[in-house]
């Protein structure tokens, strides 16, 4: 009788586990500013994160780079080669980078989205851009496909799945793509002012906006 309770108890314990909150599972974030890599590491998996520092060296396997803040510390980052969008960058250049955190095995990297800095800008035609300031949709339009942009305005309507109708401050709406897991928490109804950051998409001659980062915006 006595080891049938026990079973019980165990088995009782570890269905519970199963539902408790965990790192892994906590609602992901979004930094408003530049944070440490102390402090990001220590945020949800796939929190938003900017980080300001050096990207140190590159690493075997391609497009994995180690970045140091300004305290020091160290962690992998992974840079596409899209990202750069024609940025330069040495070890002792200063650069601010976004992009979503991961954790995998207890092991936290960055997936970057956007890097600035004090590097050389490669400019050719065609060449993918990086506008890391609100500008209007009329201005992103001009831009080459897979630059990176950021718009301030209204996210007016639902259009079904991850689409969405967004409307500048200037009046004009485009469609925009936002993927449940980037909204990180936040609710936005139709009055409230968000800045969106994400990549120019141009696809049969359409123009959107695919969604990495929303904020709350303090333009009105």
């Amino acid at each position: 009788m006595k080891r049938t309770c026990l079973l019980a108890g165990i088995l009782f314990a570890c269905a519970c586990a199963a539902f408790l909150p965990s790192a892994a599972y906590a609602q992901a974030v979004t930094s408003s500013g530049p944070i440490t890599v102390s402090q990001a590491r220590a945020l949800p998996h796939s929190s938003w994160v900017v980080l300001s520092g050096n990207i140190v060296n590159a690493l075997p396997g391609g497009w994995n780079y180690t970045f140091r803040d300004a305290a020091g510390e160290t962690i992998t980052v992974e840079i596409g080669l899209k990202i750069w969008r024609g940025l330069s960058s040495g070890p002792m250049d200063a650069v601010e980078i976004g992009g979503e955190l991961r954790i995998s095995r207890g092991i936290a990297t960055i997936k970057v989205y956007v890097i600035t800095g004090s590097g050389r800008q490669n400019a050719r035609p065609g060449q993918a851009v990086t506008v890391n300031r609100p500008i209007a949709i009329s201005e992103a339009r001009n831009l080459p496909r897979d630059s990176w942009v950021v718009l301030a305005g209204n996210i007016v309507a639902s259009l079904g799945g991850d689409k969405y109708s967004f409307r500048d401050l200037a009046g004009e709406t485009i469609v925009v793509a936002i993927e449940r897991k980037i909204w990180r928490g936040l609710y936005a109804g139709p009055s409230d002012v968000v800045e969106i950051g994400g990549e120019v998409e141009i696809s049969k001659g359409q123009f959107s906006i695919e969604v990495e980062v929303i904020r709350m915006s303090g333009a009105r």
